[in-house]
């Protein structure tokens, strides 16, 4: 499948849904380690003042082929995290140090 970037999106959630879209998205439910990655990939979202709207999830997930349970998943957690409401991570680890460097990253370029 081709991949087109949306060009209206942020790059910093277009590499955070991409980040997603490598999980198994076919799903309806992503898996514990995926489930933990991706709640860490919001909450950064969140933390750098780019949250991921239900719309670039939904967005994504119709252009990618992701399951639409899987898809519900992240909108829900994504809204969650925008209302400030508490969402447990039960292992934060799998959030990597080199996905919080490449969003930083974008965001301190789309900043500068």
């Amino acid at each position: 499948m081709v991949n087109f970037k949306d060009k209206s999106m942020p790059a910093v959630i277009d590499k955070a849904l991409d980040f997603i879209n490598g999980m198994n998205t076919s799903a309806t439910s992503p898996e514990p380690m995926d489930e933990s990655t991706a709640k860490g990939i919001l909450k950064y979202l969140k933390e750098l003042g780019c949250p991921a709207s239900a719309s670039d999830i939904v967005a994504r997930g119709e252009r990618e082929g992701w399951n639409p349970g899987f898809t519900q998943k992240l909108v829900k957690w994504a809204q969650k995290f925008e209302a400030g409401e508490r969402v447990l991570i039960r292992d934060p680890e799998y959030f990597s140090l080199y996905m919080r460097e490449q969003l930083q990253e974008l965001v301190d370029v789309e900043r500068a």
